[in-house]
């Protein structure tokens, strides 16, 4: 019995096993050196307790694999965290084309989207899941937008014949996913790889099930699809959908509280690591009547509200499903809503951090006006309003060239 705990403890946590080379910084800032340091020491502490439990093979394997991982993550962290400003400004231009080819596969060739949405996961999840872990981010993958992009690789490349799962994975996707770009203010920032994959994992998902439904023909539906084709899904059964969709959700938050709030509950309250709960609750609404209620209420109030925010958003998926207008006109109004998102972004983020410098430079140059007031010297240079809008002027361009992008 006792063997049992211990492997079932070993594999629960196996993800921890990468330990020594996460971090505490914020999402996308570099990792301070003594912190690194420490948790390497650390690591090495648990590697050499933990050998004494198990085989000199294992305990091998596991050095080896450190190293290796150690190598890999020296690269990776030049890329993701020491340049940055580079990453981004290669990943500008992959956006735009990324947005460019999303409007031709869906209008030129929507038979192979599932294609492409397959692939651009399959890119962009280990980057996510290697930012958010450097950052002990990487709690939020646990989340449901996660799930049900997974819901969706399982209809597509496993269960394509199943009516239940074909229409829970509208219903999520139509449902909680697009109205979260709206609840979370998902940005569309083109040069920023965490928000554009924020958008990804909000936007995508409901297109593919777009083309899916709506945008190939009934034969290529028969034979790849067979769930979405019109013999098999012939109108949508509300009540069907409530009761398999709470199942896939129940499936899922029973699966999210066991793994991570109970399994790492003195990880979370310790503040080591962050979840979607934790994170509103110390700081969006860490005022709310809700957060000051004892534990575990406002987690049971959380639940809650995330089952019911998910059956309400799901009850127009029924004019999504039975009219692709309908359906293409919400998807346009998602995708125009996380562009205006990312708009205010720019402009608000930018033209409030080039305020702020110019204000500084103001007071700067009003107090080298007031030194050399005070002296009286009479070779002291004196700076009248030309000279110091002159000066405020091209302080200013240079720190418009040399600003670099922000972390997200």
């Amino acid at each position: 019995m006792a063997e049992k705990e211990s492997f079932r403890s070993k594999l629960a946590t196996f993800i921890e096993f990468l330990d020594p080379i996460a971090s505490t910084v914020q999402s996308y800032s570099q990792p301070s050196r003594q912190f690194i340091k420490q948790k390497i020491t650390n690591g090495k502490q648990k590697l050499t307790f933990k050998e004494q439990d198990i085989s000199p093979q294992l305990a091998s394997f596991k050095r080896n694999t450190l190293k290796k991982l150690k190598t890999i993550d020296k690269p990776l962290q030049s890329i993701f965290f020491q340049n940055s400003s580079t990453l981004e400004k290669s990943f500008y231009p992959f956006t735009l084309f990324n947005i460019f080819a999303i409007g031709f596969i869906i209008g030129r060739y929507p038979q192979y989207f599932h294609l492409y949405y397959t692939a651009m996961l399959c890119l962009l999840m280990p980057v996510r899941f290697y930012t958010y872990y450097k950052t002990n981010n990487h709690y939020f993958m646990a989340d449901l937008c996660y799930f049900v992009n997974a819901m969706c690789l399982l209809f597509i490349w496993v269960l394509p014949s199943s009516l239940h799962l074909y229409q829970s994975c509208f219903a999520f996707t139509f449902g909680t996913l697009s109205f979260a770009i709206i609840t979370w203010r998902n940005s569309l920032v083109i040069h920023s790889v965490d928000k554009i994959t924020s958008c990804f994992i909000h936007i995508m998902p409901p297109l593919t099930m777009y083309c899916i439904t709506h945008a190939i023909s009934e034969q290529f539906k028969l034979e790849r699809f067979p769930a979405a084709a019109m013999k098999n899904a012939k109108s949508w059964n509300l009540k069907t959908n409530v009761f398999y969709t709470s199942i896939y959700y129940l499936i899922w938050q029973s699966m999210y509280h066991y793994f991570i709030t109970m399994r790492k509950k003195q990880k979370i309250e310790s503040r080591q690591r962050m979840t979607s709960f934790e994170y509103l609750t110390t700081h969006q609404y860490k005022n709310s009547w809700i957060v000051k209620l004892p534990p575990p209420q406002p987690m049971i109030l959380y639940t809650l509200f995330q089952y019911c925010y998910q059956l309400v958003t799901m009850i127009l998926c029924v004019i999504w499903f039975n009219n692709n207008i309908a359906a293409a006109g919400f998807l346009i109004f998602i995708f125009l809503h996380a562009a205006k998102n990312g708009a205010s972004y720019y402009i608000d983020y930018y033209g409030k951090k080039f305020e702020k410098d110019v204000d500084k430079l103001r007071i700067q140059v009003e107090s080298l006006e007031k030194q050399l007031s005070d002296r009286g010297s009479s070779s002291s240079i004196s700076l009248d309003e030309s000279d110091s809008a002159s000066i405020v002027s091209n302080q200013s361009d240079e720190l418009t060239w040399e600003m670099r992008i922000p972390s997200t």
